[in-house]
């Protein structure tokens, strides 16, 4: 007989060589997840529901081509009469807030409109005013044309809508009065040839409706229909609040884009409130850089701006300047003259043309 000391650590070692065996036969249940959220329901037209501010939505139309305003209260809204501040644009225009903040903006709105057969697809909305309708349009011509060339093949085409509209690849830009709205159709089951198709059908019908629905004159600023539209490019005017051609100072212009074949050449048009505003503008423009031109308008210089040099001819008459230059976009360092010669207006020529938007009414 084993003594009862050595006998019970026989017993307790045992039990648990036992245990052990018995652990290591048990089913190890499988790790729990937990179930796959359920599919989200596609809001609808008939879908019950809120608006987070009635006044977001107020100038919008409730519902075109079978699209409505989201019922589930996705609107928001910022500045001036709105429930959030204005400095909450920088969520809404993710990077490039102080853009508009320095066109002067003063309320924005985001909305959305749902497909009403439920399919999932949305027309995102952002609706921004401003404190005139010149700095509006300013804020359409930096959209719709900005820093690029309107004539390269996938520059957005204009539409008949407002004052002016733009349409794009899924997105759209309207502008009337003291408004600029900013349309962007989303299908995140289609591909990017079928955004595309979708958006050029129903963009245009969206924007023609907002068009009719939005307040404010639909007439251009005055330096924008100074600009003459034989040879302009399709959409190809981009207006400036300030510092037009980049000169600090000059003030507020348009300038648009031409083409004739191979040969490219802008236009600048300024319109003053008077004549002694006009020479100042001009006298601006030319710096002391400029050479004086005679025999066209009251004054006239010949300078060159900006890199690589592009030749400008401006000239003062009355309460308007007006100037005819060449198109950056096609230039390069380096060009030989005869390059140059093949895509750029002779001297000549940007007198001629200058002539003739002096004589104009």
């Amino acid at each position: 007989m084993l003594p009862k000391s050595r006998f019970a650590r026989d017993v307790a070692l045992l039990l648990a060589l036992m245990g052990a065996a018995s652990a290591g036969c048990k089913d190890e249940p499988s790790e729990r997840r937990a179930p796959p959220p359920p599919e989200p329901v596609a809001a609808t037209c008939g879908t019950s529901g809120r608006l987070n501010d009635a006044t977001n939505v107020e100038l919008l139309p409730k519902k075109v081509a079978g699209f409505c305003i989201d019922p589930a209260g996705s609107d928001q809204g910022y500045g001036a009469g709105a429930k959030q501040p204005l400095e909450g644009i920088c969520e809404l225009y993710d990077g490039e807030c102080e853009i508009y903040l320095r066109h002067g903006i003063e309320r924005a709105v985001e909305a959305r409109y749902v497909d009403g057969d439920g399919s999932g697809a949305t027309i995102g909305l952002q609706l921004s005013r401003y404190a005139s309708a010149e700095l509006a349009y300013a804020m359409f011509t930096k959209r719709a044309v900005g820093d690029d060339d309107p004539a390269r093949g996938d520059a957005p085409k204009p539409m008949a809508a407002g004052g002016a509209a733009a349409l794009g690849m899924g997105n759209a830009y309207l502008w009337r009065g003291v408004h600029l709205a900013e349309l962007t159709y989303n299908d995140a089951r289609a591909s990017a040839e079928q955004v595309d198709a979708r958006g050029r059908d129903l963009l245009p019908r969206l924007a023609d409706a907002l068009a009719n629905a939005l307040p404010g004159a639909l007439e251009l600023p005055p330096s924008a229909r100074a600009l003459p539209s034989e040879g302009r490019v399709a959409l190809g005017v981009r207006f400036l609040a300030t510092d037009v051609l980049d000169i600090k100072g000059a003030g507020a212009g348009a300038f648009g884009y031409y083409r004739d074949e191979a040969v490219r050449w802008r236009v600048l048009a300024k319109v003053e409130a008077s004549e002694a505003h006009a020479k100042a503008a001009f006298e601006t423009l030319v710096g002391g850089t400029g050479v004086a031109e005679k025999g066209l308008g009251e004054r006239a210089a010949r300078l060159e701006l900006g890199t690589p040099k592009m030749e400008w001819l401006i000239a003062q008459k009355g309460n308007r300047v007006f100037g005819v230059g060449d198109e950056s976009r096609v230039l390069r360092e380096g060009m030989t003259q005869a390059e140059h010669a093949r895509i750029c207006l002779d001297a000549e020529t940007k007198r001629k043309k200058l002539a003739v938007l002096l004589a104009s009414p």
